[in-house]
């Protein structure tokens, strides 16, 4: 049995039966078994969008503007997995691996699953939203 915020994860997988492999890190362990999204969360004239990147690059904040429609953007109150009251925009690099990681219930649990799956989970649009270099 997962705690509680892991196990909420792992309802809205089963419930939209998506395929994902949940996994416990180690204590003391840091790093994901494999490319890891982060979910930044920005208020966009008054709505709440979700940007999923690469944990290891920079959102270019113009870029996310942009592709969210609106003029600027701004840190924002993270909305619960799937995100169903925020417009959720993905990185198209992620579209391109196999699978990726995402934090699941809390910072030492883990979700393995292909980023069209999570695409589709959370209704995401694809964007070009990091900065360059």
């Amino acid at each position: 049995m997962w705690p509680p915020p892991v196990e909420d994860i792992a309802a809205v997988f089963r419930a939209a039966g998506t395929e994902a492999r949940l996994e416990e890190l180690a204590d003391g362990e840091r790093s994901f078994p494999g490319p890891f999204v982060r979910a930044e969360a920005v208020a966009c004239d008054g709505r709440v969008v979700v940007a999923l990147v690469p944990a290891d690059r920079e959102t270019d904040a113009d870029r996310l503007a942009a592709a969210a429609h609106c003029r600027a953007v701004s840190a924002a109150r993270m909305p619960p997995f799937p995100y169903r009251d925020a417009k959720v925009l993905i990185e198209r690099l992620l579209l391109g691996e196999q699978i990726v990681w995402i934090e699941a219930g809390t910072p030492r649990h883990a979700a393995a699953l292909s980023p069209s799956q999570l695409a589709r989970l959370v209704q995401a649009e694809p964007a070009d939203l990091l900065a360059e270099g």
